[in-house]
């Protein structure tokens, strides 16, 4: 693709001919080379203070770093709190890991249809005929419809993403549709303009086994806010057994024309889970927003911090790039995923992934 289409497409158009690009290359270069040098590193993460997003219901973590911190109070200023939701309430039992269909899934700012997705998931049309028994739903871009305060003067917000065929449904009301319970943390408004609709949009966690001790992990980087989300299982037993769910930022920051440099950042945010990941059995769902594929370092990173449970994924439905992952942590065990064909709404495949 020329430069100039490129440029266009990607929302600024200050790339003009490919002699531009020749002429900016050595300072990219350099940008690229020193952001790299700087994203190598570990970031040092630290409880975060209580703010109205930041709600005493969950653990919060972050950066340690002043600057990431009022970049991420910025962002957090303009969404609402997190929710935290019981869903039913069975009779005791223990649960094997193995026993329990997870499932990541980028739901397109709600767009994704999670009732008919879970219904054809419980009737076995998904999973060769076998019903689960127990499902956890590791959602992003979930959007909640309304309750969010008025956008503050220095509060920052993301452009509203809208898509009006299905109409998006609020997580709120799928939690009550299913009976499931529910952890959601938004990340960042759904829309920066003062009469959009209250909006926000984040990372789900919905689960027919109960949820505790959430923990919110708000993670470093250059643009949007972004908002890990880990949940520990109720399995009857005494082991931990945990589930999160991630979603990385797609583009750098302005000053890398957006596209440079968007792979190291993708590797800093992954860097920054190896320190606030639960310990214990660990299901991870990820969106990973990787441009290049699984050659990228963010996967790679993931995959040497899951590097104890071998992973099988089925890619056989079609797909332009690889954006979505799962990682699985479980001592003495595999572990698989599928990617489903039909997308329910949305503009990503949900995958479905066991233990084995």
């Amino acid at each position: 693709m020329p430069w100039q289409r490129l440029g266009h497409r990607l929302g600024f158009a200050q790339i003009h001919s490919l002699d531009l690009m020749t002429r900016l290359a050595p300072a990219l270069l350099v940008s690229a080379l020193l952001t790299a040098c700087a994203n190598s590193r570990t970031p040092s993460m630290a409880p975060q203070p209580i703010l109205s997003c930041r709600t005493a219901s969950v653990q919060w973590l972050g950066p340690d770093d002043r600057s990431d911190r009022k970049r991420l109070d910025a962002w957090c200023a303009g969404v609402g709190p997190v929710i935290v939701a019981a869903g039913a309430i069975g009779a005791p039992r223990e649960i094997s890991p193995r026993d329990i269909t997870f499932v990541s899934w980028n739901v397109h700012v709600g767009n994704g249809d999670i009732a008919r997705f879970v219904n054809d998931l419980r009737e076995g049309r998904l999973t060769d005929g076998r019903r689960p028994a127990d499902i956890v739903l590791l959602l992003q871009e979930a959007v909640r419809l309304g309750d969010v305060p008025a956008l503050p003067p220095d509060a920052s917000g993301a452009r509203r993403i809208s898509v009006k065929h299905p109409p998006a449904t609020d997580i709120r009301e799928v939690g009550r549709a299913l009976d499931m319970w529910l952890v959601y943390a938004p990340s960042m408004r759904n829309g920066n303009r003062a009469d959009d609709p209250p909006e926000d949009r984040g990372n789900a966690i919905l689960s027919t086994l109960p949820l505790s001790d959430a923990r919110a992990v708000e993670l470093p980087g250059e643009r949007q806010r972004r908002v890990a989300l880990f949940a520990r299982l109720a399995t009857g037993s005494s082991d931990r057994v945990s589930a999160g769910v991630i979603h990385f930022d797609a583009l750098a920051a302005p000053k890398q024309l957006w596209v440079f440099g968007t792979s190291t950042v993708r590797a800093l945010q992954a860097r920054s889970l190896s320190t606030v990941a639960p310990e214990g059995t660990l299901v991870l769902g990820a969106d990973l927003n990787t441009w290049h594929g699984a050659d990228e370092p963010a996967p790679k990173i993931l995959g040497q911090l899951f590097a104890g449970t071998p992973v099988t994924a089925d890619r056989s439905a079609p797909s332009h790039r690889v954006l979505d992952y799962m990682f699985f942590r479980a001592e003495g065990a595999t572990a698989r995923y599928r990617v489903v064909g039909d997308q329910y709404g949305s503009d990503h495949h949900p995958l479905i992934g066991w233990l084995q």
